[in-house]
């Protein structure tokens, strides 16, 4: 098994900097993932935003059955973006 320490060691790095950068990538890549889903569910409706969804909505522009669920998911990402961008934000000092 390859534990951190001997990565570091045949790297050549300290096992601190190998986690710091471990992190960075992988939160990096999480939010590449969720700015794409953010991306397609607003491309789905034609909006900028969550609000602009609630008020198509409202206005009966779309059904609340055809968003409800794209709404809940959009307002989860959203949420964690923004924790994904503290949390790098913090990391990288």
């Amino acid at each position: 098994m390859v534990n951190i320490t001997s990565i570091a060691k045949e790297l050549s790095i300290p096992e601190d900097e190998l986690i710091k950068e471990s992190l960075r990538t992988y939160l990096q890549d999480k939010l590449i993932e969720i700015e794409s889903e953010i991306f397609r569910i607003k491309k789905k409706f034609g909006v900028e935003d969550i609000y602009e969804l609630d008020k198509k909505a409202a206005e009966g522009k779309i059904t609340e059955e055809e968003a409800f669920e794209d709404y809940f998911l959009l307002d989860n990402l959203e949420a964690e973006k923004e924790k994904i961008e503290k949390l790098l934000e913090n990391l990288n000092g």
